[in-house]
C-alpha cells in the first residue's frame, strides 16, 4: 500500500476539480470549441498515446499518436469547428464522456493540481454502421487563476494498440 500518495487533496477542492472535469466534458461532447479553448493555459502541452504489445518482461514503450503545444492545438480546434476544413468530422461525430476514477493530489501549493483519471468515450459517426469506443487514462495539470481552473497539460493513454478508425479526429 506505499504506492498510494498521500497529497490527496481536500473534499472541497476535490469537488471543485471534479466538477470542472465534467463541465470540460460537456464542452467537448457539445463541440463548444470556443468556450473549450479559454480552458487552456498559454503552455498547453496535449499528447495522446497508444499501448505497445510486447513482451511482459520488456519495458514499456509510449507512442504518440499526437503530441501538441498550443500553437497545433488550437490549430486542430479551427479545424474541428469549420466543417470546410475537415472531412473526418462532415457531419460531426456524437460523442459522450464518461470521466470517472477521479484522484486529484496537490503538494503544498493548491494552486497547480495532477489530476489522475479514468475517460470512456463513445463516438458514433452518421455515415459508418459500427460505433467506436476510446479508453485509457488522462493524467492532467491543473491551475488555478482568478476565474477557475485552466488545464496546462493532458497526457492520454489510451488501452488500443490501434485507433480502429484510422485516425484520432475527435479530442480527449
Amino acid at each position: 500500500m506505499n504506492d498510494v500518495p498521500q497529497n490527496f487533496v481536500d473534499n472541497e477542492l476535490y469537488f471543485d476539480v471534479q466538477r470542472f472535469l465534467f463541465a470540460e466534458a460537456s464542452l467537448l461532447d457539445r463541440r463548444q470549441y470556443d468556450r473549450w479553448v479559454k480552458l487552456l493555459a498559454d503552455e498547453i502541452h496535449y499528447a495522446v498515446y497508444v499501448a505497445v504489445s510486447r513482451e511482459v518482461s520488456a519495458e514499456p514503450v509510449e507512442y504518440a499518436i499526437v503530441d501538441e503545444g498550443a500553437v497545433g492545438l488550437r490549430s486542430r480546434i479551427d479545424q474541428l469547428s469549420n466543417s470546410k476544413l475537415t472531412r473526418a468530422e462532415n457531419p460531426a461525430s456524437q460523442t459522450r464522456r464518461f470521466i470517472s476514477n477521479i484522484e486529484a493530489t496537490s503538494d503544498s501549493n493548491s494552486t497547480e493540481v495532477q489530476v489522475v483519471s479514468n475517460l470512456l468515450l463513445y463516438r458514433g459517426r452518421p455515415s459508418i454502421e459500427a460505433n467506436s469506443f476510446y479508453v485509457g487514462e488522462r493524467q492532467d495539470l491543473l491551475r488555478k487563476n482568478g476565474v477557475g481552473w485552466l488545464i496546462v497539460r493532458r497526457a492520454v493513454r489510451l488501452d488500443h494498440t490501434t485507433i480502429l478508425d484510422g485516425a484520432l479526429s475527435v479530442l480527449l
